[in-house]
């Protein structure tokens, strides 16, 4: 049997921030202990997983092997585990076991299980779908589950509305499956920095001259502060502190000033410069693990620069989202090339092909991700690994 497809989707803090990791793989049925044990090996989590747990729903027979759960630090894992395994004393008796040693256990409720049914020896966190969770915990639920120290994890978060109402009721870790659409809290007409960023944009896209890209700095020196901060950030790796536009242009290169200049215009999207800003992640993400996808398996065949084209598409399809405006429109002030364009348009070509991949994954659509995937050629290997990595580095974007 070919090895699965497996799929890593940002969990998010009650702030927004990234604070875990759901992993899943494609398919109607939970994937084996091998192949999750292959997975995290040959994509090399492990380095993700201490930065973002992993959370994974496992089989209760799991649990009396051990190989597969000692294979994770304590903190690098949320092990979910069913109801039924409620109906299993032998089983329990393993969570308790694991429990004492550190290992964090979820219990998947489903409506047939109350949370006072919750044997707190054996479990550490509640995992329960959002819908449910909203429709029929009662207030009285809530607070027995916070008075045991029972972490919830809300799945399957739909909405920023419904993202908004776990939040309120102290939901520790939300399925961020609705981050790329748009939020109609904030669907307000865009803001003349963001107009001047596209402006900007289109210059370093077209290689215009420096005191082109200066003078628009000038005019909105916010954008300048914010490119310091997020060149100053750990995802540079930046040995010296960078305290003017012209030294960072010096250390970055025109290539690198235009990847963080696509990535600047999300900064802040909320209008509040200290809130997390999972968009910019989000989108950093999808253009990193295309470019790394690109790079590994050589296609599309034939075209040198499919790395920075992948990266660009990848940045650029949330532009939409962000700007609250039909993509159309946004394209219309960028001039890219057309295999970018047809991407960003209709999901045309093969570059438009991945990123209707990576959305469909990110939507939960698994099985047709890894139809897509296949089709285009792309190993599950290749995949994971360019997931880790891109998940990886788009966690220590930081603008704080």
């Amino acid at each position: 049997m070919s090895a699965p497809y497996f799929f890593f989707h940002p969990m998010l803090a009650a702030d927004q921030a990234w604070s875990a990791l759901r992993w899943q793989a494609a398919g109607a049925h939970p994937a084996t202990v091998e192949a999750l044990a292959g997975c995290f090996d040959e994509a090399g989590a492990a380095p993700l997983a201490d930065r973002l747990p992993l959370v994974l729903a496992i089989d209760p027979a799991w649990l009396a092997q051990g190989e597969f759960i000692q294979k994770f630090a304590p903190n690098q894992a949320i092990f979910v585990l069913p109801p039924s395994v409620l109906e299993q004393p032998a089983a329990l008796e393993q969570c308790a076991l694991l429990r004492k040693r550190g290992v964090h256990l979820a219990l998947h409720l489903d409506g047939s299980t109350g949370v006072r049914q919750v044997p707190l020896a054996a479990f550490d966190h509640l995992h329960i779908d959002a819908g449910h969770a909203r429709r029929d915990l009662t207030p009285l639920d809530l607070i027995h589950a916070g008075d045991a120290g029972l972490r919830r994890i809300a799945d399957r978060v739909t909405s920023h509305a419904l993202f908004a109402w776990l939040a309120g009721k102290q939901f520790e870790l939300s399925d961020g499956g609705f981050l790329g659409t748009p939020d109609p809290a904030h669907a307000v007409d865009p803001d003349t920095t963001r107009v001047k960023m596209l402006r900007l944009l289109s210059l370093v896209v077209q290689d215009a001259d420096t005191r082109e890209i200066e003078a628009v700095f000038r005019e909105e020196p916010k954008l300048a502060y914010d490119l310091l901060r997020l060149v100053n950030s750990v995802a540079v790796g930046a040995r010296t502190e960078i305290s003017s536009f012209h030294q960072a242009i010096a250390m970055l290169g025109r290539r690198q000033l235009q990847r963080w200049l696509q990535l600047l215009i999300y900064a802040n999207q909320y209008g509040h410069a200290r809130h997390p800003n999972p968009l910019m992640q989000l989108a950093a993400a999808r253009g990193r693990q295309m470019e790394l996808i690109c790079i590994e398996s050589g296609l599309p065949r034939g075209q040198p620069d499919a790395g920075d084209a992948a990266f660009m598409t990848g940045i650029f399809s949330l532009l939409d989202v962000l700007l609250h405006l039909p993509m159309s429109e946004v394209l219309d002030a960028l001039p890219l090339q057309d295999g970018i364009r047809a991407a960003l348009e209709n999901h045309g070509g093969f570059l438009g092909e991945l990123l209707g991949a990576l959305v469909a994954a990110e939507r939960g659509e698994h099985d047709r991700a890894a139809t897509v995937l296949a089709r285009l050629g792309i190993a599950p290997g290749i995949h994971a690994r360019a997931q880790t990595a891109a998940l990886y580095w788009a966690s220590r974007i930081n603008l704080e």
